[in-house]
């Protein structure tokens, strides 16, 4: 029944409704555009000046009309750089701003509620943690609490809580059985990239890029061994090959993305040959909003799944059949001692020979390459010439090299001699390639924390660089400069490669999480995200699988019949439960429990229903067929029920006597003879 003694703006419905719709738009700070943002607040501040009083008339329609054309003329401007998913969402919060200050009719709340369910399905594309799970979760009760404090206003807003509460503490169970067995569909459309979303590598690396992401303590991926895990110095997570330097930057190759296109119009996937120990694991990898995935070389899918989701390259790239716009979950299994000569050689050779053509760039390198080349003529004796330079030089590993903007490999061989370990890699695959040795620079992952036995978390700072040479029939090795430089940085981590001042040094709120307090409640956070990212998150359909094989034993038709309708028959004995009018009468309060069994022991006698008459109306028609006692006892008992139905707030003592004097009634009519 809706509530007419009150105005829309008037009523607490709508400034709850209001406030939620505010505190969603802010958790979303990141995709929307800042005067978005400011549009959804200065609404809320609005309504909230309606409802104290301050401010009565509702803007007409005309004026929120016009408002709304130029916010969508300036969305469009926007819409070109932000990309057409952040587009939408900043139009979907734009609609709802506009429609919350035009909110005067019941219809406008019901528009209101709706759109503010479909913001927070659109948080989870953006906050899949656990916490924020938890948080949606509860500004979805109170919109629900909304709404129903604009349907019953007589009731208080705890009271609307506490059954709101409760009504999805009884849909959680049914909930979690649909979601074990309804089965996991791929998704029906790819989710648009927005461009400012991007996070982490990129596919365009210069020297100093890698050490500002070691500035972030950003959670990366996660990875779950099966078996042993790997030593720190195997941990080497492949993430992006980098083929086309142009003396300053290092790059994909435009030809090898070339090259993977036609293959993947082809159908053709590269399938080498896999041989030796491996390690088998699972990776739940953040958004990225980019393709590359990560794994240690080299990395095949482990399971159906995963190779449904994940295209193999020929420079030994993993690749995700879509943009990690949402946390991705997949499984691989490494072979760190398979050769890897199996590549496209020529192709291999074409790209990793390329180098800047003009004799200004790097000159000083270009001659020291020269030297180097004239003295030795076996590629590993000329590898060893380039590492044993950085060793006998007096080379630094640190996160604040000076700048080297014009020549940057120069700059940093023979004049400043420090830097992170991109300046390395990127000066050491430049000097191969001018001895004729085919090098490239791999962008990736070091490392790894422990989390638990068995699992790796790997952070924004965890980021390296390293190079791979070809070197005959072995095909690509790895070479890492930095870990003739600084071998700690490979073996015990970044915090351990540089002074403890340098490491998350402009990060003050990741220095104030290594505190011991906080640092032992970031881990009890993290265990209990990676769980919530493992169970929940990555229960996809190869999962549900297993599941099925574990409670079935073999998976038929048959099996999976007898579960559903097993599953259902739980659903109706839980609804059956919870809505059954035998247990929602048990759930009255004590005064209308024992009135109602004293009316129906009169019905019974006189055979007068008392349907929709109130107590002292049935009170008068059925006084006449009682006996007298029992009629003055039912007058009495009419009376007491009326006061502590509808007058103030009587003692308990008093309830306790009524209970008692019904139950008194009741024996006494029933040894009554029939009327």
């Amino acid at each position: 029944m809706q509530p007419i003694d009150k105005l829309i703006r008037n009523q607490t419905a709508s400034l709850l409704m209001a406030i939620v719709f505010c505190i969603l738009s802010i958790s979303l700070f990141e995709p929307l555009l800042f005067w978005v943002l400011l549009i959804a607040v200065c609404a809320t501040a609005m309504r909230v000046v309606m409802y104290i009083g301050w401010y009565q008339p509702v803007p007409s329609s005309r004026t929120i009309n016009l408002l709304g054309l130029l916010c969508c003329v300036c969305l469009v401007w926007f819409s070109f750089s932000i990309g057409l998913l952040l587009t939408m969402v900043n139009l979907l919060i734009l609609a709802g701003a506009l429609k919350l200050m035009l909110l005067n009719a019941p219809r406008d709340l019901f528009h209101l509620f709706c759109t503010a369910l479909f913001v927070i399905g659109i948080g989870f594309t953006f906050h899949q943690s656990f916490v924020m799970t938890l948080f949606y979760g509860l500004l979805t009760l109170a919109l629900l609490v909304a709404l129903a404090r604009y349907f019953t206003p007589s009731q208080t807003v705890s009271w609307h809580a506490k059954r709101v509460l409760t009504m999805g503490i009884q849909a959680l169970p049914i909930a979690i059985l649909l979601f074990l067995i309804v089965p996991k569909l791929p998704p029906l459309w790819k989710m648009p990239v927005g461009k400012s979303t991007e996070t982490g590598l990129t596919d365009t690396v210069s020297p100093g890029d890698i050490a500002s992401l070691t500035q972030s303590s950003e959670l990366v991926f996660r990875a779950t061994f099966e078996g042993p895990v790997p030593e720190p110095h195997e941990r080497y997570w492949r993430a992006i090959t980098l083929e086309q330097f142009d003396g300053k930057q290092w790059t994909v190759s435009p030809l090898r993305k070339q090259a993977r296109q036609q293959y993947r119009l082809l159908n053709y996937e590269f399938s080498p040959s896999l041989s030796g120990s491996w390690w088998q694991y699972e990776v739940i990898a953040q958004p990225t909003n980019k393709h590359w995935l990560y794994g240690i070389d080299i990395a095949v899918p482990a399971d159906h799944a995963s190779d449904q989701m994940i295209w193999r390259g020929a420079d030994y790239q993993i690749l995700s059949e879509s943009p990690l716009s949402t946390r991705r979950a997949y499984r691989l299994r490494s072979y760190p001692n398979a050769d890897m000569s199996q590549t496209l050689e020529s192709l291999d050779q074409r790209l990793n020979l390329q180098k800047p053509e003009s004799p200004a760039v790097n000159p000083l390198t270009q001659e020291w390459a020269r030297d180097i080349a004239t003295r030795f003529s076996d590629p590993e004796d000329k590898i060893k010439a380039v590492l044993e330079y950085f060793i006998t030089q007096g080379f630094t590993y640190t996160l604040t090299p000076p700048a080297m903007p014009d020549q940057p490999v120069d700059d940093f061989l023979f004049t400043h001699q420090q830097g992170f370990c991109s300046h390395y890699a990127s000066a050491m695959a430049y000097t191969l390639r001018l001895m004729d040795i085919p090098a490239r620079m791999v962008a990736g992952y070091h490392g790894g924390e422990v989390l638990q036995p068995g699992v790796l978390s790997v952070y924004q700072y965890d980021a390296h660089a390293w190079v791979e040479a070809w070197i005959g029939e072995q095909g690509w090795v790895r070479f890492d400069p930095t870990a003739v430089i600084a071998p700690q940085r490979i073996q015990f981590g970044i915090q351990q490669a540089v002074e403890e001042e340098a490491f998350l040094a402009n990060n003050q709120l990741a220095r104030l999480k290594q505190l011991p307090f906080l640092a032992d409640l970031q881990m009890l956070y993290s265990l209990m995200d990676y769980q919530w990212s493992r169970w929940v998150l990555g229960f996809d359909a190869q999962r549900q699988q297993n599941l099925l094989a574990l409670l079935l034993g073999k998976v038929t038709g048959k099996s999976i019949t007898y579960l559903v309708l097993a599953i259902f028959g739980v659903i109706g004995l839980l609804l059956a439960l919870y809505f059954i009018p035998h247990w929602r009468k048990q759930q009255m309060e004590p005064v209308v429990l024992w009135y109602q069994k004293a009316v129906t022991a009169v019905a019974g006698y006189t055979g007068i229903q008392r349907k929709n008459l109130g107590p002292q109306a049935y009170q008068d028609k059925v006084f006449a067929h009682l006996p007298p006692a029992s009629s003055a006892q039912f007058r009495s008992l009419s009376e007491q029920y009326i006061r502590l139905q509808y007058q103030p707030a009587q003692p308990d003592r008093k309830t306790a006597a009524f209970v008692s004097d019904c139950k008194a009634f009741i024996r006494q009519i029933r040894r009554q003879p029939a009327a």
